[in-house]
């Protein structure tokens, strides 16, 4: 069966202009146009696009996914197993969760007392795997983190995260039309919106250099703070942690 750009769009949950954008890269080609001029993709386009999420869902940036399913060797079946054993590991911690939600409740209702260390069992079992494996944001993580200035930051008004999440949309909006001007991150124009958004950033975190420099690690690898940024544009987190970084060393050192 074939699908139109915007059939395809509606089965995966990815954008049209996503879509467009996997095309203009080359990671994603359709299978055919139409005497329409459609667009229209076929299973293995809709195994291609699986192929691409999955990565996304691994942290991988679209230049390191490029790369990989650019590779003469690459191949699906393998990447799949690869994929399984990854998830089978973030299974492994949600049961380890599970048991200590179900051991904590026993415990509160006086049933069965738990041990101390018993109480944060599966909270560290992706940390410490991440740090074995050396991901990539792992130290940038850790470094933004600890950079927090208020640790009750948590517990402000609803008020206070509809302003940050409001200017960092407007901020967002901003650097798009400079993307698809082709403005270099470097640029005055650029720069200009980066240091609006450092200043926004201020008001979370202590943004030294090295603090916003792990700050754009993390938009531009760490998946969690990848989701927030793909939706607005698919090269909007390379984009803008390339600009934030030029920013941190002109402004910052």
């Amino acid at each position: 069966m074939a699908y139109t750009v915007k059939k395809l769009s509606e089965l995966s949950g990815v954008t049209i202009r996503t879509l467009h954008f996997y095309e203009e890269i080359g990671i994603l080609k359709p299978a055919y146009h139409g005497s329409n001029g459609y667009r229209y993709y076929e299973e293995k386009e809709l195994l291609q696009l699986q192929q691409i999420l999955f990565f996304k869902e691994l942290g991988f940036s679209l230049k390191q996914i490029q790369k990989v399913l650019g590779k003469d060797d690459f191949d699906q079946l393998s990447a799949l197993y690869s994929h399984r054993k990854f998830l089978n590991r973030e299974w492994e911690k949600i049961g380890v969760l599970l048991k200590t939600i179900d051991k904590t409740i026993k415990h509160m209702k006086g049933k069965k007392k738990m041990k101390d260390k018993e109480i944060f069992d599966g909270f560290n079992i992706g940390l410490v795997k991440l740090a074995k494996k050396g991901e990539p944001f792992f130290n940038a993580e850790t470094i933004v983190l600890k950079s927090v200035k208020n640790p009750t930051v948590g517990k402000r008004e609803k008020a206070f995260y509809e302003n940050i999440t409001k200017a960092a949309h407007t901020i967002f909006k901003e650097l798009i039309h400079c993307l698809d001007k082709g403005l270099d991150p470097a640029s005055d124009e650029v720069q200009r919106i980066i240091k609006k958004h450092h200043t926004f950033t201020e008001q979370i975190h202590a943004a030294t250099q090295e603090v916003y420099k792990a700050l754009a690690q993390l938009y531009q690898e760490h998946p969690a703070y990848r989701k927030q940024l793909d939706p607005f544009h698919p090269e909007l987190a390379v984009f803008m942690a390339e600009a934030m970084k030029v920013f941190a060393d002109r402004k910052l050192s």
